[in-house]
């Protein structure tokens, strides 16, 4: 297993853009990749076409609460 981290604290630097393409590549190669969208404004979750303001549970809550306590 091989994990790519793309982290900048400056927005507008393509962080969203290379996730999308890099795992899109990586897809298409047949490797198994996994998304995880930090970013509090959702954007690599909107771009996968998931509606982000209608999940019910975000990272967000279990990175405050604890995993134990996510539901």
């Amino acid at each position: 297993m091989q994990i790519i981290a793309l982290i900048n604290q400056k927005g507008g630097v393509g962080k969203t853009t290379c996730a999308i393409n890099i795992g899109a590549g990586l897809n298409k190669l047949n490797k198994r990749v996994l998304l995880i969208d930090l970013d509090p404004q959702a954007h690599l979750t909107y771009s996968l076409g998931i509606p982000a303001h209608e999940l019910k549970n975000a990272f967000y809550r279990i990175l405050i609460t604890g995993s134990r306590n996510y539901q």
